[in-house]
């Protein structure tokens, strides 16, 4: 919008200086003997010009002389011209963007109303769980059916985060943080299968970030990897800390990233499984992105992938 407003002073300074010498020719009683000249205007025909054909180079200037025929100013017409195409294309990509945000913040109020909607069954269903599995005893088939459907549960609750964090833009409010409790808090909300090994750094690290929403984003990379695990195997995750940033590796040892998907896989709706909303790893970017860091996704060079997050380092780094 800056880039409008610069662009518009400057054209409406051209049009005024246009208008002011016209002002001038007339008020000097020289609307008769003042004259404007378009130079280089017989280089070019005017059959060229109704068809819009490329003009002349020196035909893009408007010379204007006083009633005594000497040089009064020149006009540059080709930059006015210019920018007034430059100020409509710049006007109808902020139109455009702007009926974006409108599209998305109705999208955005109708995925609140439904993810509520939603919630409210789930957290019924998950305490008649909890109750019945107080009240009577489970043997061991029953505990089994009722941890297929609160996975189930998680499932959907998980997708329609993923909805909400992808619609909503993300209020971050940071505090200082321990990355293994960050970590910690992530397997507790994940059903890990038995064959897949999680190994965390060696040393803590402090992060000046936004708890939850870090949290939010090692629960998407951790599911993300374990999916990839098809038969089992091993996430490892690291971190390194220096004056400027704190990196936090995640890497895995599975099928990898499909070089199609790895080039945009934090787009939108772009999913490296079979089942998901396509969502999760865009909203893990806008989360990094709005803590003024970055993510980036590669392949190892034998096998599996690996993501790094990048977070500004205002914290204490390794602990």
């Amino acid at each position: 919008m800056k880039a409008i407003v610069k662009v518009g002073v400057l054209m409406i300074m051209q049009i005024s200086v246009m208008i002011f010498t016209t002002n001038y020719l007339l008020s000097e009683g020289t609307a008769t003997t003042g004259r404007f000249e378009l130079q280089g205007i017989n280089q070019v025909s005017i059959e060229n010009i109704s068809q819009d054909e490329k003009f002349d180079s020196k035909f893009n200037k408007l010379s204007v002389f006083g009633y005594d025929g000497n040089f009064f100013i020149i006009i540059n017409v080709a930059s006015s011209f210019a920018m007034i195409l430059g100020v409509v294309t710049l006007l109808k990509i902020e139109t455009k963007k702007k009926i974006q945000t409108e599209k998305m913040a109705i999208v955005g109020e109708m995925a609140s109303r439904i993810g509520h909607d939603i919630r409210n069954p789930l957290s019924v269903i998950q305490m008649s769980i909890e109750n019945l599995k107080r009240t009577y005893e489970i043997n061991e088939q029953q505990q089994k059916q009722f941890d297929k459907i609160q996975r189930a549960i998680f499932r959907i609750s998980h997708q329609m985060d993923d909805v909400m964090d992808f619609v909503k833009a993300p209020t971050i409010s940071k505090k200082q943080c321990s990355l293994i409790s960050m970590l910690e808090e992530s397997v507790k909300r994940i059903k890990i299968p038995e064959n897949i090994k999680i190994i965390f750094p060696e040393k803590d690290t402090e992060v000046l970030c936004d708890e939850e929403k870090i949290t939010i984003v090692f629960v998407n990379m951790m599911l993300n990897a374990i999916q990839s695990l098809e038969s089992g195997g091993t996430i490892t995750i690291s971190a390194k800390s220096n004056k400027k940033e704190v990196m936090v590796k995640i890497e895995d040892n599975g099928i990898g990233i499909k070089p199609e998907i790895l080039k945009r896989v934090f787009e939108p709706l772009v999913t490296t499984k079979q089942s998901g909303t396509g969502l999760g790893l865009s909203s893990c970017k806008s989360i990094i992105d709005s803590h003024g860091g970055f993510i980036e996704a590669s392949n190892k060079f034998e096998k599996g992938a690996i993501f790094c997050i990048h977070l500004p380092n205002r914290g204490k780094g390794i602990v």
